[in-house]
């Protein structure tokens, strides 16, 4: 489903949630509860707060049980929880975002026991600021001294659609859209010290929440695809559609979460205590010694365990989509930090994968001999569609990849030349599980049809 369908998905249920009339207060606060719990939880979780769900929930209730956790992990729980509780109490229609609502919310959800620290919540940053990506690359967010204006600019933006919306102007902006282009224009400022992430995700929601929406929350397990859609836009250029579809996705969430809760349905999830074991296992892992590093035989133990399974049911489901053009053909590429390209398709008397028995052929170039120069940096399928039949022809390149740093490695894809950031990190210990491969693969095609549809 692409953003332009969940947008009217989002409508729809909307309506639907409101034909039912003003919800009993007994499921209100169900509800409430739930969605302040994950927003809690998760927000506070990807910034690093060692706090669990379990542990989120009694700071939530004044009965705290922390098992000795950092005391500012415990007081940003605590004083995020104040900051949301009093945005989602909101009417709709109550919008207000002004450089002094802003500043109030990065004081209420701080904190710092440095003294100097103190001294910058609350006020715009003082110095640059920079991230490094996923790819190790360094991205730099405005200047701090165009903090000022260029949030005075989005400040002024935001409001002048706001009163679009109000009077129902033919150009006004979905107010979904609102809260996502927001969201992206504050990243990219990213105007304070620290804390950006949690205000960006506060005043999104705050937005969502005026205009009679749930708030939104990204779990563990999507946290990795919100930082690669932000790393696409920010670093690379992308185009946010992806970001949107994402995010309208984690707003259908929530908004289904009520019509469940409607419908007399359990919205506790089966996966709470699995999110706490993951979060205690992380923390452990933390203290261990690595002792798998990238080598030959590691990552021949890789290709052999997650590579073939990944390229076989890649293939497998890629081949649906064949009728629709005048022909494909797939290689097996790698490159090594010498910057050089090896086509396996074009060695061992130039033969091509997909006229040869596939994986037979790759298992047998990992027993052989390798004339090659440098270590292996990425090993991946590259499957070309090419002529499409209907409408204006195009070719189709589709790349998987699976990249090998010194601790892990990472499966990832790439569409028409274009990187999607869904992607899978792993020791070298651990063979990509059925599971994910699935999740890959189907995530793969859904974008392949998405994109093919709008060509």
């Amino acid at each position: 489903m692409i953003y332009s369908d969940k947008l009217h998905r989002i409508d729809t249920l909307q309506a639907n949630i409101l034909e039912r009339g003003p919800i009993p207060t007994e499921l209100l606060n169900r509800i409430n509860y739930k969605l302040r719990l994950e927003w809690n939880y998760t927000s506070n979780s990807m910034e690093g707060n060692s706090l669990t769900k379990r542990e989120t929930r009694t700071v939530m209730v004044g009965v705290i049980d922390v098992n000795d956790k950092p005391i500012k992990d415990v007081i940003e729980i605590r004083n995020h929880d104040k900051v949301i509780s009093t945005i989602m109490k909101i009417g709709k229609g109550e919008l207000n975002i002004s450089e002094g609502r802003i500043k109030e919310i990065h004081k209420g959800i701080m904190y710092e026991e440095d003294p100097e620290k103190q001294k910058h919540i609350g006020q715009w940053k003082n110095t640059d600021n920079y991230m490094i990506n996923f790819q190790g690359e360094r991205y730099d967010f405005v200047p701090h001294s165009e903090v000022k204006e260029r949030m005075h600019d989005l400040i002024n933006w935001t409001n002048t659609e706001k009163e679009k919306i109000q009077r129902s102007k033919k150009d006004a902006i979905h107010p979904v859209s609102l809260a996502l282009k927001f969201h992206l224009d504050y990243l990219a400022i990213h105007p304070f010290y620290d804390g950006n992430g949690r205000t960006a995700r506060i005043l999104t929601n705050l937005i969502l929440i005026s205009y009679g929406y749930p708030p939104l929350y990204i779990n563990e397990n999507e946290k990795h695809n919100y930082h690669r859609y932000l790393t696409d836009i920010q670093s690379y250029g992308g185009e946010p559609d992806l970001f949107y579809d994402f995010m309208a996705g984690l707003l259908l969430r929530s908004m289904q979460l009520i019509a469940d809760t409607l419908e007399s349905k359990e919205i506790e999830e089966d996966d709470d205590i699995d999110k706490e074991i993951t979060l205690f296992k992380r923390s452990l892992d933390k203290g261990l010694e690595r002792k798998e590093i990238k080598s030959w035989g590691n990552i021949s133990k890789i290709i052999k365990g997650s590579a073939i399974p990944l390229f076989q049911k890649f293939i497998g489901k890629l081949s649906q989509f064949d009728e629709l053009f005048q022909n494909h053909e797939h290689r097996i590429i790698f490159n090594t930090d010498e910057s050089k390209q090896y086509d396996l398709a074009t060695r061992s008397g130039g033969y091509m994968l997909s006229t040869i028995k596939f994986p037979e052929a790759l298992l047998n170039w990992l027993a052989g001999p390798k004339e090659i120069n440098g270590d292996i940096t990425s090993f991946g399928i590259e499957f070309s569609f090419k002529g499409y039949k209907f409408s204006k022809p195009f070719n189709l390149p589709i790349f998987i990849n699976l990249t090998f740093e010194e601790y892990m490695y990472t499966v990832s894809f790439m569409i028409n030349s274009r990187q999607e950031h869904y992607s899978v990190e792993k020791n070298y210990d651990q063979l990509t599980a059925d599971d994910e491969i699935n999740d890959i693969v189907n995530e793969v095609t859904k974008r392949i049809l998405a994109l093919i549809k709008i060509m």
